[in-house]
């Protein structure tokens, strides 16, 4: 997995020149780029990296700086992303059986806002030797991020919890809750315990056999 930087896949879009000028002036100009990466740095947002047709590169763009149409409204991040990023160890994953599909999420406002998926942002904790000091393992704190493409053309970037994907063959119950989801604290693993134990000779068909641990 990689620290600090990952590939995307090329997003060819447009960056608002607001966003290259310091916000100081360019609000009006947009230029086409292609987005090929991204950073990922503790309690802040995920920032993208884009090539610009001069030849131009630039790094840590946040995500409403891209969108895909001349006339996509400026929208404030805090309305597109919804966590800053829990680790500097980052993947970058498009899921096929999500790739194009389209989706819904809610925003902060308790608003429905459509749009299709493009892949998946998550978080990861490297190796024991490195002090974790954030939640990007803590089972009831994690969340991915799905990187959205919004109907107006901007892009979002949204936990499992605010989405919605809809898949024709399989989402037929569209508008149902059909239960009441509850995220899970526990850790799953299969050696927490003393309930099994394994023969304690050399054999390679070793037996396993149940005790009275709890």
């Amino acid at each position: 997995m990689p620290e600090l930087n990952a590939n995307t896949p090329p997003v060819h879009c447009l960056v608002r020149g607001n966003f290259l000028r310091n916000q100081v002036d360019s609000h009006h100009l947009k230029f086409p780029v292609v987005i090929f990466g991204v950073a990922s740095i503790t309690d802040r947002a995920p920032v993208f990296h884009f090539l610009m047709e001069d030849g131009g590169v630039w790094w840590r763009a946040p995500i409403n700086a891209f969108c895909m149409r001349e006339d996509s409204p400026e929208v404030e991040i805090y309305d597109l992303v919804m966590w800053n990023c829990f680790s500097p160890y980052i993947s970058v994953t498009t899921f096929e059986h999500m790739r194009g599909r389209s989706m819904s999420y809610v925003d902060r406002h308790k608003e429905n806002v459509d749009g299709k998926y493009m892949f998946t942002l998550d978080w990861h904790h490297p190796e024991m030797n490195v002090t974790d000091s954030n939640y990007s393992i803590n089972a009831a704190n994690h969340k991915c991020g799905h990187v959205i493409e919004r109907e107006d053309g901007n892009f979002a970037i949204q936990p499992n919890n605010r989405i919605r994907l809809w898949d024709p063959s399989h989402t037929t119950k569209k508008g149902q809750n059909l239960i009441e989801r509850l995220v899970s604290d526990d850790i799953w693993g299969v050696e927490d315990g003393s309930k099994w134990l394994t023969s304690d000779d050399g054999r390679y068909h070793y037996d396993v056999n149940k005790t009275d641990g709890k």
